[in-house]
Order: C-alpha cells, then sequence, then structure tokens
C-alpha cells in the first residue's frame, strides 16, 4: 500500500487538525510502554491501576456480548486478540537476557527439535495458546516454511556441534531479521541423562506469507501486487505486480522479484527482478553474502543487469533555482548494461583481548564493477558525466568490531528488537577508466560508532568522506539517537533526533543532493528542492499504549522536519529551513497482513509548490538501525 495523500484547503484543515488533536489528547490516558534493562527478565502486571481496569472490563463486556452466538463469535474472535506479548500467567514479557546461552558454553548438541506455530492464535511467548474460530481458517491458508528448509537453510549448527555462545545468539537474532519469520526463539534443555549433552528447541512463528496490495496513483493509474513472501513454505519470496495505466494509450504493465533468502547452509542470497513496463525494462540477477556475523570468514557477490529507461533534461542552477534547458529535449532515452563482482575476507586479530577477538575483524576486500552504454546521450567531461562508460577497480581495508543488545519499543511495538552497537573504520583506494575522466583514482574513508549512553539513550555517528583525483568529492555525516523509555505518568515515550548533513564538489550534471521524504522532509516530493549541500533534522515523539483496540497496539507520534539546501555557491543557513510539522498515529497488528498502518496530517508552512496541509494514510515498512559489518568496497554515496 502506497502513500495516499489527499490535499484540502487550510480552512477545512484547520477544522481537521483540531479535531485530530483533541481526538490525541482524549487517547493519550491509555499510553504505557516498558521498562528497558536487556540484563534480567522482567514482567508487568497487566492492571496496575484503576483505570486498565476499567478499560479491561470495558473490553470484556463487549467480548461477552459477541459470544452469544456464533457469528458473532467469529467476529469477536477476529477483533479481539490476545496480547501476543504476555505469558500464560496474564503478564507482558518487557525484557530478555543478555545472552541466555552463556551457562551452556561448551555443551554438545544431542538433538534438535524444531517447532513451527501458527501465524494466528499462537504465540512465541506463551505455546499453550490455541488457534480458534477465525484464526483456524486463516492458519490453514497458509504454509509454514518447511522443518527440512530451517535445517538446511537457516541454521548455523547441527547435531553433534560444541554451543558458542555468541554463535547461537547471533542464529537467533538471523532468524528473527529474516523477511520469512515474524519471531524466532532458540531454547537450551540439559540432557537428562547426560550432564554434558543438551537439546535445542528451535522455535519459530512465520509471517502471513499471502500479501495483496492496491496502490491508487490517480484515477487513470494504479497497480495491483500479489507477494507470496514464502513460496510454498520453501522460504522463497516471490512477489508480482501489473500496472494499469490509462493515460495516454491504454498499457498494462507488468513487474516480477523472486528471492531465495538462504541457498543451503551457505547463507548466500539470489534475487531476480523482470520489469517490463512503458518508459523502463529492467533485468537483474544478484548473488551475494555479507557478513552477516563475526564469525563468518568470507563474504562477496555478483551481479549483473541490463535496463533502459527515459530520463529527463539535466537541470542547471540559475540563482537560487533549478532550471531546465530549453535547447535540449525533454526526455532522452538510456540503455545501461552492469556487472559487478565484489569478495571480501575477515580476519581474527590474535593480539587482541580475548574479549574484543570475539566480535572484532580485520576485512581486507576487493571489487571490480562495469557499467557500459548502447544509448545514451552526447557525453562530455562538461555535459553527462553520469552516462559514462567505466569500470571501477577498489580495494578495502577494515576493522570493525559488533555487538547486539535485545530490546524493545524502538522502531517495533513490542516485538524483540536487537540493536547494534560497536564501530567500524574502512579505508577504500583505488582507481576508475572511464571514457570520459580517463583514469583518476579514489581514496575514501568511513567511520561509523553506536553505543548506549548509560541511562541516557543511544546514539549513533557516521562520517564518509570520498574524493576523486580531479577534485570531484563527496561527504555525508549522519547522527542518530534515541531516548529511553521515559515516564510520563500513564504513559511512557521515546523520542528520536535525526541529524543529516551532505556537500560535494564538481559533482555530475544532473546529480544534485534532495530533502525529499527519507533525504529530510517526510510527505514531500518537489523538483524544486535540489543543490549540493545540505542540512537536515528530523525530531520525533512515539508514545507506545496500553490496551488494544479490536487488536491493534497504538502509538500516536509527533514530528519536526526541518532542511537547508541550496547550490555550492550560495550559504547554507541563509533563511528560515524548509519545515514540516506533524501529528499522527501509528496501528500495529503483528498478526495480520499487514504490519502498520500510519495517518498522519503535516503543516508544510514555506515549500514552494507543497499544499499547505498534507493529509496521509499509508501502510509504514519496519526502520532498521545501521550495522556495523564491512562488505563491498564502495564510492561514496551522493544523496
Amino acid at each position: 500500500m502506497t502513500i495516499r495523500n489527499y490535499y484540502f484547503n487550510t480552512s477545512n484543515a484547520k477544522v481537521l487538525l483540531l479535531g485530530f488533536i483533541a481526538c490525541l489528547l482524549l487517547g493519550s490516558h491509555t499510553l504505557l510502554a516498558q521498562e528497558t534493562d536487556s540484563s534480567q527478565t522482567k514482567v508487568l502486571p497487566p492492571l496496575d491501576n484503576i483505570k486498565s481496569t476499567k478499560d479491561s472490563v470495558f473490553f470484556t463486556q463487549i467480548h461477552q456480548r459477541l459470544s452469544k452466538n456464533k457469528i458473532m463469535s467469529q467476529i469477536r474472535d477476529l477483533l479481539f486478540r490476545d496480547i501476543y506479548t504476555r505469558n500464560t500467567q496474564g503478564q507482558e514479557i518487557t525484557q530478555v537476557e543478555d545472552n541466555p546461552f552463556l551457562p551452556y558454553e561448551g555443551h554438545v548438541i544431542k538433538k534438535i527439535i524444531i517447532k513451527s506455530l501458527n501465524v494466528f492464535g499462537e504465540s512465541i511467548m506463551d505455546t499453550t495458546r490455541k488457534a480458534k474460530g477465525m484464526d483456524k481458517l486463516l492458519n490453514r491458508l497458509h504454509t509454514n516454511t518447511q522443518e527440512k528448509i530451517i535445517r538446511e537453510s537457516f541454521l548455523m549448527f547441527k547435531e553433534g556441534n560444541i554451543i558458542d555462545a555468541e554463535k547461537l545468539r547471533d542464529n537467533e537474532r538471523l532468524l528473527r531479521s529474516t523477511s520469512v519469520f515474524h519471531d524466532a526463539r532458540i531454547f537450551v534443555v540439559p540432557d537428562e541423562e547426560f550432564t554434558n549433552l543438551v537439546n535445542l528447541i528451535i522455535l519459530t512463528q512465520d509471517v502471513w506469507a499471502l500479501i495483496p496490495e492496491v496502490n491508487i496513483g490517480g484515477v487513470n493509474a494504479f497497480d495491483i501486487s500479489i507477494t507470496q513472501a514464502n513460496f510454498r513454505g520453501l522460504g522463497h519470496s516471490w512477489r508480482n505486480t501489473f500496472y494499469l495505466n490509462f493515460k495516454e494509450n491504454p498499457s498494462l504493465e507488468y513487474s516480477s522479484v523472486y528471492t531465495i533468502p538462504y541457498i543451503g547452509k551457505s547463507f548466500i542470497t539470489g534475487r531476480a527482478e523482470v520489469s517490463l513496463r512503458r518508459e523502463t525494462s529492467l533485468y537483474d540477477v544478484r548473488i551475494f553474502r555479507p557478513f552477516l556475523t563475526p564469525e563468518m570468514k568470507i563474504a562477496g557477490g555478483f551481479q549483473v543487469s541490463q535496463s533502459s529507461n527515459l530520463r529527463t533534461t539535466a537541470r542547471t542552477f540559475d540563482g537560487s533555482t533549478l532550471k531546465v534547458n530549453d535547447s535540449l529535449p525533454l526526455f532522452f532515452p538510456i540503455k545501461q548494461n552492469l556487472a559487478d563482482l565484489w569478495l571480501a575476507r575477515a580476519f581474527k586479530l590474535k593480539f587482541l583481548t580475548k574479549d574484543l577477538q570475539q566480535r572484532s575483524r580485520f576485512i581486507l576486500g576487493f571489487r571490480y564493477s562495469n557499467v557500459s552504454y548502447s544509448q545514451r546521450p552526447i557525453v562530455s567531461p562538461d555535459t553527462n558525466q553520469l552516462y559514462r562508460n567505466h569500470s571501477d577497480y577498489l580495494m578495502g581495508i577494515g576493522f570493525s568490531n559488533r555487538r547486539y543488545k535485545r530490546d524493545f519499543l524502538i522502531y517495533g511495538f513490542g516485538i524483540t528488537e536487537d540493536v547494534p552497537y560497536g564501530y567500524l573504520a574502512y579505508f577504500v583506494t583505488g582507481h576508475e577508466n572511464s571514457d570520459v575522466f580517463g583514469k583518476r583514482w579514489y581514496a575514501g574513508l568511513k567511520l561509523a560508532k553506536g553505543q548506549y549512553l548509560n541511562k541516557a539513550g543511544y546514539l549513533y555517528g557516521l562520517i564518509n568522506l570520498g574524493a576523486f583525483s580531479n577534485g570531484t568529492t563527496g561527504l555525508t555525516i549522519e547522527s542518530n539517537y534515541f531516548s529511553p523509555l521515559l515516564d510520563l505518568g500513564h504513559s511512557k515515550a521515546r523520542h528520536f533526533l535525526t541529524l543529516r548533513y551532505g556537500f560535494g564538489t564538481q559533482r555530475y550534471t544532473g546529480e544534485y543532493l534532495n530533502i525529499n521524504n527519507e533525504n529530510g522532509i517526510e510527505g514531500i516530493n518537489s523538483d524544486q528542492l535540489w543543490g549540493s549541500k545540505k542540512l537536515a533534522m528530523s525530531l520525533q515523539s512515539v508514545f507506545f499504549s496500553r490496551v488494544r483496540f479490536i487488536g491493534f497496539r497504538i502509538a500516536p507520534f509527533a514530528h519536526l522536519d526541518m532542511a537547508f539546501v541550496t547550490p555550492r555557491y550560495q550559504t547554507l543557513i541563509n533563511k528560515f529551513p524548509y519545515t514540516g510539522v506533524g501529528l499522527g498515529i501509528r496501528l500495529r497488528n503483528e498478526n495480520l497482513t499487514f504490519n502498520t498502518i500510519q495517518i498522519k496530517l503535516t503543516y508544510f508552512p514555506n515549500l514552494p509548490n507543497i499544499p499547505t496541509m498534507n493529509a496521509a494514510f499509508s501502510d509504514t515498512y519496519n526502520l532498521k538501525l545501521k550495522d556495523f559489518d564491512i562488505s563491498a568496497p564502495e564510492i561514496v554515496p551522493f544523496k
């Protein structure tokens, strides 16, 4: 489901905004979240004050009334689901051990038992739950991941192996990070007869596999997508999209993406994509294996693709605005061929302390890529350099230290989240051969660090700088912060702050920084907000609800986005920043085909050609914190 925007005049918008704020204030008394201390397991009683008791009685009465006949009972089961993070005692699970496998370090795995729970009605936190009513019907329509596939493609160990606590925890994290499983846990059960033997229970719960989508781009254009997230229980994903476009000449367009998450025990991912549309086409095949855990020694990837599309004529700066050269055609065709190959090796550094050796690696990587065009505009050192034919030869040398801490209520609504913390330093060098610049050398440096600030939250920082010998440079600085859960009496909140800075010199014709959507201000797409340097800030406060309404967790939020973007020769901060201010609410039910629904109202006071008020209804994807793994050597992206 793509974002659907509805624009209206300011007077009506003010009335809606006041009503929306009132709804938020009336609903704020239900907000609550969990305390965060990953060192031990804690629980909170579900009804710890009079207000929550009244809420419970209210929903219980509705529950009983809907139970009087069979049809209403099925509707009740569909709407009122048990809280998926509660155990058999009715207590809400809020913490997970830092590493529960440490006591079993060095034990031998006697047997591996795999149990796959149904998508609906059951829970990783409480395996005694049973599906009923509508849940049973929905479960019959889903095929769980085959046990053979889990053993051969998702487990890093087998029977007879010696337990490595860190490796076991990494494997549990990988299970949760795939698109196949909604949740997964690994439990160690000591053997009753031999003290040095243990049994492993792998508990998994799939996501709902069949995901239909309808995206409406206007009266004359829409598309229908069907994604099979776990094709035939193999763990494979297959997405098919049909585009219907009735503008000018009616046309039916098609695209398909097939992904194999892991091929055997190699942890190699395969992906193939075909897209046949009116103005674009794409054939792409990728095979890659990143450093999923510090224990992996070899990583690499290979990609070949062929694409064609129509590009707009490059813009040029004229004062403070961007203009199109009227002497050039508005659109021109592009046909590109790409071949990319990279390989990296990880080494332990024996001179480090034992603790550092466990999670730190020295990385050496090599990369070759070739980009050629069979159709393009006229290219010269001063014009359309983006479409040059070029080959890149890169080598990377780096050091990475990464660990993970289990936390809750960051980007998820109560499920276990694995927060990466650590640091990396990566130096990349090499050269490019092209038909425009000839041979030019390149050097780049990437530095990143993330850590918990005791009880003050989590902070991440990134510096990415690269330059060619002819003066083409790119610089990216980014910082992300989230606060600890804040106690507000009847509610808990977490605040998020993001800062982004980008800068470039002697960039190519038609290559600019922008502040659209995730690049600066959410909810906009303007062709006038471009430049060669930018500074963006985003502040968001999110509240997490205590009770659930018809099976959904509720999270109201408020956000403020501000950004500057200018050409190189203008001062960056020379006026009031472009701004977006908004209120919204997110609804999430982990068991439904869609995860999160977002309703947002945003006010844009000073954006050119953007309506002052914007109401958006969309589904949202799960954001992820940036990891500290090192993979393919790359040239610093300019974005």
